[in-house]
């Protein structure tokens, strides 16, 4: 949760000058940014870049790709195309700056128009940079903004990776969403749907490289790594499909962690990116490794907030006010002339869930559900945040915002599930559920390499659909006897193909 009140590092101070000076803007809602797309593009220019973009993430898409970022370099087109990436940017670029360090002679591979090159080479005067991409377009602006900031330190080359190779070595090599173009591919799928695991076949893992083209791109950078290089590598590789691969075609080629890879989180305006974790490497030897050398892990990124279910306002007060065998552990209230009446109410729900439930007067009501084991994070961490501002009604009020984005899903109250989960944790959250009792299942193949699971179950007080596939896709819902016929027709939904939400 974002602490109330956070000091801006000056990085990222520094980076919001940058993105300014560049024209981009940060939106908080699709509405806004859309409206400004609309006023400032021409039908034309939406409908030649939704064709582009649409035709560049096909597989073997590399001529679209290069089409499509020509087109997106046009002075008109540039700062509204890029500002729907505001939080790209603002995340990513102060994660590699930070980690610049002793490096003198840096590439930025798959540079595009610069912004966040341009942003490196202002930080770092003392440092050689070269930013390289295929799109003549884009490195025409590159050029042009480099020249109006005076930057001596940066270079931009036109180069195709796949035809022609690096001609000089670096100490850091940075490429961020330049790897894996073909955002589509699946990946590998794991042994069966009860399982994370994948099988180490050599000709699967090739044919992934290929499809992709990671393979050949990783082999140019590396050769282009001086003796003792880093590489900073940030793709679309959250899905744990395409991640397990990815790191194998890290590791096959020398490469290794240098810190446990770091998440990094951001939306395109509303929308959720999929994207990350940034893996910080090196293609030096080690003379004897250290207790604490991360890693390569196989297994599901766990995050312990994605356990939690959020809903608020009337489909808060619905799903509380069914909680079964409520039990409240705790209670808390204060009075704010801004808000009202604020009161906090911690406790346990049908010996399988906890919960947290808030009320601002009339204002705001937001209720938290996790497993029975997650009531301590419950109470400490998100309670204890209510607690240190219950006193500021301003920063209560935006820490409430943040903490419980406003649902887009129009469903009705009454829709609301108890618990839900769409993340791999919800295996874990399944798995606690005590007393489990299997009412209807059924195993299917849905496509090739895809097996889906799905189950309608009850467990003490309450029941559950869960679903799995061999793509990593799981999905829990708990709801109340009562309302089980809803469960009863979402399993037969799935049953009869309709796939998981892809998270």
């Amino acid at each position: 949760m974002t602490q109330p009140f956070e000091q801006i590092p000056p990085l990222n101070a520094a980076l919001a000058d940058h993105l300014a000076w560049w024209g981009l803007r940060r939106f908080e809602s699709d509405a806004a940014y859309f409206q400004w797309q609309c006023d400032t593009l021409s039908s034309h220019d939406l409908n030649d870049l939704n064709r582009l973009a649409e035709a560049k993430r096909a597989p073997g898409g590399t001529g679209a790709e290069t089409a499509f970022y020509d087109v997106a370099a046009n002075s008109h087109i540039l700062p509204v195309l890029y500002s729907q990436r505001y939080e790209y940017y603002d995340k990513v670029g102060p994660i590699v700056a930070e980690r610049i360090g002793e490096a003198r002679t840096i590439l930025d591979f798959g540079c595009g128009i610069g912004l966040l090159t341009t942003f490196y080479a202002r930080q770092f005067p003392g440092c050689s940079f070269v930013g390289v991409d295929r799109s003549a377009a884009s490195l025409t602006v590159a050029r042009e903004r480099a020249k109006a900031l005076r930057l001596s330190n940066l270079r931009f080359d036109c180069l195709d990776l796949e035809q022609t190779p690096l001609d000089d070595v670096y100490d850091l090599i940075v490429c961020t969403q330049a790897l894996m173009q073909s955002e589509r591919d699946p990946g590998l799928p794991s042994l069966d749907w009860r399982t994370f695991e994948r099988a180490r076949d050599p000709m699967v893992q090739s044919s992934f490289e290929q499809r992709t083209g990671v393979g050949g791109r990783l082999d140019r950078l590396c050769a282009g790594l001086n003796a003792s290089g880093r590489m900073l590598v940030f793709e679309k590789t959250r899905q744990l499909a395409r991640r397990v691969p990815f790191q194998r075609a890290l590791a096959a080629r020398g490469l290794r962690l240098l810190e446990v890879p770091i998440p990094v989180r951001y939306r395109l305006v509303e929308e959720v990116a999929d994207d990350g974790p940034l893996f910080h490497l090196t293609n030096r030897v080690p003379l004897a490794l250290p207790e604490s050398v991360p890693v390569w892990d196989e297994a599901p990124e766990h995050l312990t907030d994605e356990e939690l279910h959020h809903c608020r306002g009337e489909g808060a007060r619905f799903a509380w006010g069914r909680l079964p065998q409520r039990q409240v552990l705790k209670e808390a209230s204060w009075d704010s002339p801004a808000l009202g009446s604020l009161r906090a109410e911690w406790g346990w729900s049908g010996g399988a869930l906890g919960y947290l439930y808030v009320t601002a007067g009339d204002r705001f009501t937001g209720l938290v559900v996790g497993r029975l084991g997650s009531g301590r994070r419950l109470e400490c961490e998100i309670g204890r945040q209510i607690e240190a501002i219950g006193e500021n009604p301003a920063a209560l009020e935006a820490w409430l915002e943040s903490a419980w984005p406003s649902s887009v899903t129009g469903d009705h109250p009454s829709l609301t599930p108890l618990y839900e989960n769409h993340t791999a944790s919800a295996q874990t959250v399944w798995l606690s559920l005590a007393d489990r009792r299997t009412l209807q299942t059924s195993t299917f193949d849905e496509a090739p390499e895809l097996q889906m699971h799905v189950e309608l179950g009850e467990t003490p007080g309450l029941m559950y659909l869960y679903g799995a596939n061999t793509f990593d896709q799981r999905q829990l819902v708990v709801m109340e006897p009562q309302r089980g016929e809803l469960l009863e027709q979402y399993y037969h939904e799935l049953r009869t193909g309709s796939k998981l939400e892809r998270t």
